[in-house]
């Protein structure tokens, strides 16, 4: 006797189907996803950024370069901690614009919440609240950044000068020069000119 061919299970039909689509799952992000994690990059390299001019600045003040071991490794020191090293090695160092120097410590106290706000699900979803943190971090740094390198051309202020000098001396002469130059030409060419008669 010939056996009957049932008709094929739904509960089959489905399971098959299933295993023709591909199984991987990609995420596809939306453009405002995209900009939130851009965002997000940005708070966190400036904040780095930050931090790298602070310990570049204590290390100009340790006078050892090569010294690491008071201001540790790049994330071994909190910022704040980084700030108070920096307070103390400007006072030591005699540092001639401590005054300045002590409002921008004070200042960028903030930084470390200014960073933490991108772990806050209100704060992290708002892209001009991001933007604003990261400028608010970019100022800081540049701030930081004019203290140091003024103090080191303060320190180096006599060759410094006589650069300028000796270069501004170099310029006047050749500025001096060409406008003899222009002048001579101005002579010895015709008028462009027509007469009025």
């Amino acid at each position: 006797m010939r056996s009957r061919s049932t008709p094929s299970d739904p509960a089959n039909s489905r399971q098959r189907f299933a295993n023709e689509i591909s199984s991987t799952i990609v995420a596809v992000k939306s453009a405002s996803e995209r900009g939130r994690a851009e965002s997000i990059r940005d708070v966190v390299d400036a904040y780095r950024r930050l931090y790298g001019s602070v310990q570049r600045f204590v290390l100009m003040l340790t006078n050892d370069p090569l010294n690491f071991a008071s201001v540790g490794t790049s994330g071994s020191h909190s910022l704040n901690q980084l700030l108070s090293i920096l307070a103390e090695r400007a006072r030591a160092a005699g540092f001639a614009r401590l005054h300045d120097l002590k409002a921008a410590i004070e200042e960028a106290r903030s930084a470390e919440q200014l960073r933490d706000a991108i772990f806050s699900d209100v704060f992290s979803n708002d892209l001009a609240a991001l933007r604003k943190v990261v400028a608010e971090l970019e100022r800081l740094d540049t701030v930081f950044i004019g203290l140091c390198v003024g103090h080191v051309l303060e320190q180096h202020g006599p060759v410094t000068a006589n650069f300028a000098s000796s270069a501004g001396t170099r310029a006047t002469g050749r500025r001096s020069r060409s406008v003899a130059a222009v002048q001579r030409d101005a002579h010895t060419e015709p008028s462009l000119v027509g007469s009025n008669d």
